[in-house]
């Protein structure tokens, strides 16, 4: 039987969620590990390539949310271009190397750094068991079937996060949102998943999306490294033009390219929502088009918006990150089809970037 386009990315993207109850079982196991791995820590670098480099800005932001630790998100090429400015702060740090394939150049690189030249202790979060990076780092955490037959990240991506996120709740310190409680958060995504996952096809299929040659992603808070990885997942896998923004910041020069083919998903925050709600309705008046991704709307967020999608579970904002990615996930795809690009095997990429020096 021939191969449908696309087949191997739509099945993984549509059966993320059944592997998110053991990755939270999987990483609470290792609590003891972890705390021993961050105690006394008073600055975490996440870092990785590509789509895992935009989870470390998620990572990052979550991390320090929830532990009260300082952390940064940081490219792997940074940190083996620049590491004094990236490293030279102490002794009291740990790397966290997010990398699905545990054998990418940069990040092999980088961590060698890390270790052999300033001594730091470090974290693998992957895909990947035996893996380079898994081998060098003082510990491993590795989701349970997690391994992708596409070259772009979907599954994995929302599981290694979960796996971040899982861990924050671990070494959590927080008084005004303490560590229980967020995991507690956090085991309600599993089977709110299901249901939202397979409510993606019906909205994304409303979307008229031969009609948008442009995309732009707006996220604040928990919510912008999900907007720069869904920036990237409609370049790999449509092989559009798209951007991400800071949601506020879309307002200070990038609404100038506004017009009718411009599809604008907007990642709508419980704490920044009045203020992203007239966002919503300024890129209306300025001939764009809004898809809110949020956990429930209002009637005005009705009104403004072209196209709405819920998650409707009543997660915090700090703990349901994962269940919007699925989303954009899904947009790309369908865009991609639309345009008769088989997405399992996009033009230019590979599993991962192995260089030669």
């Amino acid at each position: 039987m021939e191969k449908k386009k696309g087949e191997h990315t739509l099945r993984e993207i549509e059966t993320q969620q059944e592997i998110w109850s053991d990755v939270i079982s999987k990483v609470e196991n290792r609590k003891e590990d972890l705390q021993s791995l961050f105690d006394g820590i008073e600055r975490v670098v996440f870092t990785g390539c590509g789509s895992n480099y935009y989870m470390s800005l998620g990572a990052a932001m979550h991390f320090q949310q929830i532990t009260g630790i300082q952390a940064c998100g940081i490219p792997a090429s940074e940190l083996l271009l620049y590491p004094d400015v990236v490293l030279g702060m102490g002794e009291r740090q740990v790397v966290v190397s997010l990398c699905r394939s545990g054998e990418t150049t940069e990040v092999v690189n980088a961590m060698h750094i890390a270790g052999s030249s300033y001594g730091l202790k470090s974290l693998y979060i992957g895909c990947s068991k035996q893996s380079t990076v898994s081998n060098m780092c003082t510990l491993s955490l590795v989701p349970p079937d997690v391994q992708e037959k596409s070259v772009v990240t979907t599954r994995s991506h929302t599981a290694m996060f979960l796996a971040v996120q899982v861990m924050c709740g671990l070494l959590g310190m927080n008084e005004k949102f303490p560590g229980d409680t967020y995991l507690r958060e956090l085991r309600k995504l599993p089977p709110i998943g299901r249901k939202v996952i397979s409510g993606f096809h019906e909205t994304v299929e409303r979307i008229p999306l031969n009609e948008y040659s442009h995309f732009v992603f707006l996220g604040s808070g928990p919510f912008y490294g999900i907007a720069c990885e869904s920036m990237l997942k409609m370049k790999e896998m449509a092989l559009m033009p798209s951007d991400a923004f800071h949601s506020l910041e879309f307002r200070h020069g990038p609404k100038s390219i506004l017009e009718r083919a411009v599809l604008v998903t907007l990642f709508l925050s419980d704490t920044g929502s009045d203020l992203e709600c007239d966002l919503i309705q300024e890129v209306k008046e300025l001939g764009g088009s809004v898809v809110t991704v949020c956990e429930k709307a209002q009637e005005h967020v009705w009104r403004s918006s072209n196209f709405v999608f819920e998650t409707q579970g009543s997660v915090n904002e700090w703990a349901r990150s994962v269940l919007y990615l699925p989303f954009t996930q899904m947009l790309a795809l369908r865009k991609a089809l639309t345009r008769d690009i088989d997405v399992d095997a996009p033009r230019n990429l590979t599993y991962y970037v192995r260089l030669e020096r």
